[in-house]
């Protein structure tokens, strides 16, 4: 049995969850650390607001049982980074899947990995402090990073990379992981059914019936010129059975080199670009078809 790229690309999406699952949880049989992150557990509380008035009435101290700040230990950072770079990657894969025919921005892939990993080191390291966390937001105020996406939709991306360093941050992978695989499945859904025709034109996997949606199908009947040889005809009318609603040959003229110029009127159906019949016919009717256009009926 052979996939499509489309096919085979979701199966790589759902292998490299299953070995990331399964490795996860044989290296937490051996190492707590491992074991602690991938818990299911939630993260840690944090400050009360009740606690926060306090440390800031008496100047800053460190509250609860902590007397000072203790450093995130660099085991912790460690594998806090390297699992939100593991459970980012199939993110990005996504986003570059439901919009390589579009065109993905590079710039946002890169985001979307390297986000979570900076996010989730910054996060270990100053959970514990209230000073840092104070520092932290100086400096991030401090420091401004303009950039005009290119697609609105690409700004969810973003949030959740956030959302994923965040959470590994606090040694939350489970949380991690389960956020990734809920908006990872939402968005191959939004974009198999096209609900909204949120990814127009894109190539969808083969069980859904691979088709192209138009933004605008056209309204009225079209005018299609096809060279080709003779033989061609039956060829080029089964591809107009099946995407068109309807069609009628107008005009049969001869060619040169014995070659014949057939011009149909066609109405397309809802759900097919022309481009898409024009590709249908190159490709059903080789090597006879030469060239298929269209052109607005007068």
């Amino acid at each position: 049995m052979t996939l499509n790229p489309v096919d085979r690309s979701l199966l790589r999406l759902l292998l490299y969850y299953i070995f990331l699952v399964v490795g996860a949880m044989v290296v937490g049989r051996y190492v707590p650390a491992v074991r602690h992150a991938i818990s299911l557990e939630g993260p840690p509380p944090g400050i009360t607001a009740k606690e926060l008035r306090k440390v800031l009435d008496e100047g800053g101290g460190a509250t609860g049982e902590a007397a000072a700040a203790r450093p995130t230990p660099a085991t912790g950072t460690a594998l806090a980074m390297i699992g939100a770079l593991a459970l980012v990657i199939p993110v990005a894969r996504v986003y570059m899947l439901t919009k390589q025919r579009q065109g993905y921005d590079p710039s946002v892939v890169q985001t979307v990995i390297l986000l979570p990993v900076a996010v989730a080191g910054i996060v270990a390291v100053v959970q514990n402090s209230l000073a840092l966390a104070f520092s932290l937001a100086g400096l991030a105020a401090a420091v401004r990073f303009r950039n005009t996406l290119k697609d609105t939709k690409d700004a969810v991306y973003i949030f959740v990379a956030m959302g994923v360093g965040l959470a590994a941050g606090v040694q939350a992978l489970a949380l991690c992981f389960v956020m990734t695989v809920i908006y990872n499945v939402s968005v191959v859904t939004l974009w198999t059914l096209n609900v909204g025709d949120t990814y127009p034109g894109e190539p969808r996997p083969s069980f859904t019936g691979e088709f192209a949606i138009a933004a605008a199908p056209p309204a009225a009947d079209d005018e299609l010129l096809v060279d080709a040889d003779p033989a061609a005809q039956p060829l080029v009318e089964r591809v107009l059975d099946r995407l068109t609603k309807r069609w009628r040959l107008i005009e049969h003229g001869s060619g040169p080199d014995g070659r014949v110029t057939l011009t149909y009127e066609v109405r397309l159906k809802k759900k097919t670009l022309r481009s898409a019949l024009i590709d249908a016919i190159a490709r059903e009717a080789a090597p006879h078809v030469a060239t298929a256009t269209f052109q607005a009926l007068a």
